[in-house]
C-alpha cells in the first residue's frame, strides 16, 4: 500500500476514534518552550500505567497533546501525529518520559524512517550513574511498526553524557521551537525528548540535513549504539 494512503487511512480512523476524547491540556502550563505537568493530570489521563510508566495499551499518549497543537490545515493533526508516534513508542515498550517525575534526568531519540525499522535511543542520568538504552521494532516507521527485536543497553562514562550534554547546547535544545511547517511525503521523523524533574520538553524535525547541528546532536546517540546503519540509510 502506497504511504501516503496507508496515513491518508490511518489519519481518518484516528479522527473518527478521537471524537470522544477529552482534552485534558487545559491543565497543562507551560514554560517558555518546555511544559510542567500537573501530578493529578498525570495519573488520571494515563490509567492504567504501571511504576516504570509504560502504558497498558497502545491508546495512551505519550507526548502531551498541547505540544503538539494543531500546526496545519488538518483539524485533529496534533492527535493522529500523537497517536502514530505512540504507537511506535509503545511497539518497543518505552515509557511516557512527561508522566515521570523523579529526579532522573532523560533524553529519548525516536526514529521513524518510512521504508526502515523504527528505533528508540533513551540515554539517562541517575545520580552518578549513566545508561544508554537502545531499541529496535522489524517494521516500518511509516507503517507498522513490527515486534520488538533489539532491546539492549549499557553504562556509559561521564564524558560521553558530558559531550552530548555539548549538543544539546549547541541546538538549544530547551528552547527549540516543538514543530516545524516542513514535512514530506517520505522521508524521516527525528524526535528528541528531554526531561529533568518536572521539566519536559519535545523537538520534532522531518529530515533534517545531514550538516545541521539537530542532525549531528540525534546522529551522536546513534553511534553509541552498535545497530549498523548504512549512511544511505540515513534519512
Amino acid at each position: 500500500m502506497n504511504r501516503k494512503i496507508y496515513l491518508a487511512i490511518l489519519f481518518l480512523s484516528f479522527l473518527t476514534s478521537c471524537q470522544g476524547q477529552n482534552d485534558k491540556n487545559s491543565k497543562i502550563a507551560k514554560t517558555e518552550h518546555s511544559i510542567s505537568i500537573d501530578t493529578a493530570v498525570i495519573k488520571e489521563y494515563f490509567l492504567p500505567i504501571d511504576t516504570a510508566f509504560i502504558p497498558s495499551n497502545n491508546k495512551q499518549f505519550y507526548f502531551p497533546l498541547e505540544v503538539f497543537k494543531d500546526t496545519s490545515i488538518y483539524v485533529g493533526h496534533d492527535k493522529f501525529v500523537d497517536t502514530w508516534y505512540s504507537q511506535n513508542l509503545y511497539a518497543m515498550h518505552e515509557p511516557i518520559f512527561y508522566a515521570d517525575k523523579s529526579e532522573k534526568e532523560i533524553y529519548r531519540f525516536t526514529w521513524l524512517r518510512t521504508f526502515h525499522n523504527p528505533i528508540s535511543i533513551r540515554i539517562e542520568k541517575n545520580g552518578d550513574i549513566y545508561t544508554l538504552y537502545w531499541k529496535l521494532c522489524n517494521g516500518a516507521g511509516g507503517y507498522d511498526p513490527g515486534e520488538l527485536t533489539v532491546n539492549t543497553q549499557k553504562k556509559i562514562d561521564r564524558e560521553i553524557w558530558n559531550e552530548f550534554q555539548k549538543h544539546l547546547n549547541q541546538i538549544n535544545f530547551w528552547r527549540m521551537s516543538t514543530n516545524e511547517m516542513e514535512r514530506g511525503e517520505d522521508g524521516s521523523q527525528w524526535i528528541l525528548e528531554g526531561k529533568i524533574a518536572k521539566k519536559y520538553h519535545v523537538v520534532d524535525r522531518w529530515t533534517p540535513n545531514k550538516e545541521s547541528n539537530y542532525y549531528q546532536c540525534c546522529d551522536f546517540l546513534l553511534r553509541l549504539t552498535d545497530l549498523k546503519i548504512k549512511e544511505s540509510d540515513k534519512y
